[in-house]
């Protein structure tokens, strides 16, 4: 065995119609039969002084035993062995290098290719989840806070300040009213107000209100249910990387909470990712324009003013272009996909083999 996959993303609709266009069908399922046999003597004994004689004879049964299998992830790695044979597929870091990215000539290979296999390091973006933590943001930095001045007030580098100000304090009341006890109280405020600096430069920063609102909002117009991942290939290139939005569904562990708590939103192992090519922008602002079509002085004309209402309604969207390329931040030299596959792949380790004693 060359490498054992460790899924942790699979999207079978995808594979199943790659799989069956490439190969003219997709074998859901294959038999396995097999057949036993056992020999049974029925032998009979008979002594006629003469000789000796077995009469009777051998007889074979048979028994045919089918076994259905279901391809799962198999499909998959032929649909892998297909693209590439083919030559529907382009792999970073194989046919795309840090070079050729650089120079600008990638592009041409990604208009070229159907799909894109890279691996490289990840990051989660599911702006569920911080929908999520942005509606108990308050909730959850008081506590925060609170843990926070506890262990502080405990801390044997802040413990003996903490008591010194409260022996200060029971000082001053037990301190008649006069020029004395109130310089005692500047020197307690003064020491009071060092400290709370020092506190709060460990303390989560609170965040304005507008602020959450506003983040809420733009997920909910813009990102519902959006789940980005992001794979970088190359550590020396950050700003090439691969965007891709996945499917919950499509996780083998279809709890996304169990999925952010085993790898966390920066996992700290390289993956492989194998995914449909659907955006690739051009270094250059794009020409094409879909509204090229309306002409000014057609308009005009007395009978085009369905033209003008076709031109309003269809420019609305377009008046939304510039929202729409800050919220899929696709930008040059990066490029889009729709994943078919996530795994960590694993060949064998001969220093981790053992022998059967």
């Amino acid at each position: 065995m060359a490498e054992v996959k460790d899924f942790i993303y699979l999207d079978m609709d995808k594979v199943s119609s790659l799989y069956s266009q490439i190969s003219g069908g997709i074998a859901q399922s294959f038999e396995v039969s097999s057949v036993s046999s056992e020999n049974s003597k029925n032998l009979r004994n008979y002594d006629f002084k003469v000789f000796k004689h077995e009469a009777g004879g051998t007889g074979t049964e048979s028994q045919g035993l089918k076994e259905t299998r279901v391809s799962h992830h198999e499909v998959l790695n032929e649909l892998e062995r297909e693209l590439f044979e083919q030559g529907y597929t382009a792999e970073i870091g194989v046919d795309v290098t840090e070079e050729s990215i650089e120079s600008g000539s990638a592009i041409n290979t990604f208009k070229n290719a159907l799909c894109v296999k890279a691996e490289g390091n990840i990051v989660l973006e599911d702006y569920e989840r911080i929908t999520r933590i942005a509606d108990n943001y308050d909730d959850i930095t008081k506590f925060i806070n609170y843990s926070v001045k506890s262990s502080l007030r405990e801390s044997p580098e802040l413990k003996d300040i903490f008591e010194n100000l409260d022996v200060m304090r029971e000082d001053i009341k037990k301190m008649k009213n006069g020029q004395p006890k109130t310089k005692k109280k500047q020197e307690l405020k003064q020491a009071e107000e060092r400290l709370e600096r020092v506190v709060n430069n460990k303390l989560v920063g609170a965040v304005d209100g507008w602020i959450i609102e506003g983040l809420k909002t733009w997920v909910r117009v813009f990102l519902p249910d959006i789940f980005n991942i992001r794979l970088y290939p190359f550590p020396d290139m950050p700003n090439f990387h691969v965007m891709s939005n996945v499917k919950r569904e499509f996780f083998l562990d279809q709890d996304t909470e169990s999925v952010h708590y085993l790898f966390g939103s920066k996992p700290t192992i390289r993956v492989t990712m194998l995914g449909v090519i659907t955006s690739i922008p051009e270094k250059e602002e794009d020409e094409f324009d879909p509204m090229a079509e309306f002409n000014d002085e057609e308009m005009k004309v007395e009978g085009n003013e369905h033209l003008s209402v076709e031109s309003g309604f269809r420019g609305v969207f377009r008046g939304f272009d510039g929202l729409e390329e800050m919220i899929r931040t696709c930008r040059y030299p990066r490029i889009m996909v729709q994943p078919i596959a996530i795994y960590r792949a694993i060949k064998p380790n001969k220093t981790l083999q053992r022998r059967s004693r």
